[in-house]
């Protein structure tokens, strides 16, 4: 009888959004994927280069998911094995290269486990060695029963906490910050550091800021030529010091081993995809506005349980095609990530595409000159943003006719576009990223929700499926101007705030008529006088049910304020 196991590990969202810098976020995709692959290498040698059926491209680790099906019993103990051995020794590396270059006598370091308390005593980077990870796998005699264990033992958690004490991380609030000193002796929980263990936590990341200032020529041996500490403190008051890491930052282990692992050289000692010496942050100055996009495949989940019910009679035949659509996906996603045509010249990154779930950015470059004369790059534009969210759905138009010929399925993508204010914490973006994901895929999924994000925090938005996205280009103002011409969205802005004011257009139900009393007569009319009459055109189509969920007046009104918010936002002719 063949027997299938089912592999996955988490946390992964949680991994990502613990992230503050662009570095951060690919850092942490790195490794995922990175780790994946080591098991996806592990499952091969003890079962055959045939045993992975998912994911497809088992041999390109870029873009690798860590949901991992296998034709065979790979044992629970081999999977926790291989990953720990993998994130123990990616540990290792990142620590002893800290170790080896700021200078600081190995003798002052406490942060790890001593020769002598090996098998006794754990130190900090070995107890996060062992506790970042859950791992879940199941077994069963077809494909959908391991994939049916693999869920149910996920019920049951696989995590242990790593207490800490003192000062934590400024990221997340809760981990402990890596610094030489970390470990050095049992704490009250809740005790701060005095003012001599702050002065040497300081000095520590003045230096490790200061070798990562120009990481591509600083990154081995340089302990010799670090400057003093005055020195230092000089060096970081000129705006270009503190890009790869401000010296202010105070990071985890984890949070820290994200950003090393972009080091070029770290990442080839480890044995992993490496990030181009080109890369350039995201500049967030003032003014400076940014676009998050986060995708996910619809019932991805679904279509797997799917293809493992069909062809019970033939089981070649079945893996076969669940094997063919990993294939597909994982094309898809390796070709998303490597198009040259998918962004504005310079203006824009793929961070992540493992396949049915992507995520990038549209953003300005961080001008790389110490010249502060130099022309400051040319921002992007709201209405840039919404132009490439257009053409997005285009990009997977191919993908969607080969699974529809190949496998007989239809498949979409939903996605959260986040256009976001420059003092939005990219944690924060993150988050709503996901949030705004979730909403286009709870609103009937193959749609886009596009959230405007301010600097205060406050945000608007609007969700729409793909095919109607271009309802925003049919905009035509009081004077006849239409999406060529540039026309004036403070005409249909103004007008619908006048009504709103006057309680002409109401976005809640007020006495006991309820709905009744709510009339969307005068909100579709503004609509229809503005967009051509598309009001009109959606409720002879029937399409207002599959904008709003229900043909309720209540939740017409509010899709059409939402479009009226974000239309304003990303398409007037505005320089935010």
């Amino acid at each position: 009888m063949t027997e299938y196991t089912a592999i996955s590990f988490a946390p992964v969202q949680g991994f990502i959004e613990k992230s503050r810098k662009l570095r951060d976020l690919y850092g942490a995709s790195l490794i995922l994927s990175y780790l994946s692959f080591r098991i996806v290498e592990k499952a091969k040698e003890h079962l055959g280069e045939n045993s992975v059926i998912s994911p497809g491209l088992p041999t390109v680790q870029e873009g690798m998911p860590n949901r991992i099906l296998i034709k065979g019993k790979f044992e629970r103990n081999d999977v926790q094995n291989t990953l720990l051995k993998e994130w123990q020794q990616v540990l290792k590396i990142c620590r002893e290269w800290i170790e080896d270059n700021l200078g600081i006598p190995k003798e002052q370091y406490y942060w790890s486990q001593p020769e002598n308390q090996i098998g006794k005593h754990k130190g900090e980077w070995e107890r996060w060695g062992s506790h970042t990870w859950e791992i879940f796998w199941g077994y069963g005699d077809s494909v959908k029963s391991a994939m049916e264990d693999l869920e149910t033992r996920k019920l049951k958690r696989d995590w242990t906490g790593i207490n800490w004490v003192g000062e934590s991380s400024s990221l997340t609030g809760t981990d402990a910050i890596a610094w030489h000193q970390l470990g050095k002796e049992e704490k009250e929980p809740g005790r701060l550091l005095n003012a001599d263990e702050q002065q040497e936590l300081k000095r520590f990341y003045y230096r490790l800021a200061w070798v990562l200032d120009e990481p591509y020529t600083r990154n081995y041996k340089v302990r010799d030529s670090i400057p003093s500490d005055e020195k230092l403190e000089e060096y970081f008051q000129q705006e270009t010091s503190g890009k790869f890491m401000a010296p202010g930052e105070r990071l985890s282990i984890p949070e820290l081993v994200k950003r090393l692992v972009t080091l070029p050289k770290l990442a080839k000692d480890i044995g992993m995809e490496t990030l181009d010496e080109g890369f350039k942050d995201i500049n967030r100055e003032a003014g400076y506005w940014t676009g998050w996009f986060m995708g996910d495949g619809d019932k991805v989940g679904d279509k797997l349980q799917e293809l493992a019910s069909r062809h019970q009679d033939n089981p070649e035949l079945r893996d076969r095609q669940i094997q063919e659509f990993t294939n597909l996906m994982r094309n898809w996603g390796k070709n998303f990530s490597e198009k040259k045509d998918l962004f504005p010249a310079g203006k824009g990154r793929v961070v992540y595409a493992g396949g049915d779930d992507f995520s990038g950015v549209l953003y300005t470059e961080e001008s790389q000159s110490e010249d502060q004369s130099e022309e400051k790059p040319e921002k992007i534009k709201p209405i840039e943003a919404f132009e490439w969210l257009l053409d997005l759905s285009s990009h997977w138009k191919d993908l969607q006719k080969d699974i529809k010929d190949k496998l007989d399925f239809q498949f979409s993508f939903s996605v959260g576009f986040v256009w976001a204010g420059h003092q939005v914490p990219q944690r924060d973006i993150l988050q709503h990223c996901r949030e705004a994901e979730k909403r286009a895929k709870n609103l009937d999924r193959d749609r886009v929700t596009i959230r405007v994000v301010f600097n205060s925090g406050q945000f608007v938005q609007w969700t729409c499926p793909w095919n109607d996205l271009d309802i925003l280009t049919k905009y035509r103002d009081r004077d006849g101007k239409t999406w060529g011409e540039n026309p004036n969205w403070n005409h249909i802005y103004n007008d619908w705030s006048q009504l709103k004011a006057r309680h002409a257009i109401r976005l809640r139900i007020i006495g006991e008529e309820g709905e009744n009393d709510l009339s969307k007569d005068i909100a579709v009319s503004l609509f229809n006088l503005y967009f051509d009459n598309a009001g009109d055109t959606y409720k002879n189509q029937r399409k207002w049910a599959n904008f709003t969920g229900d043909n309720t007046n209540l939740k017409i009104i509010s899709w059409l304020d939402d479009l009226i918010q974000v239309g304003w936002q990303l398409c007037r002719n505005s320089s935010i």
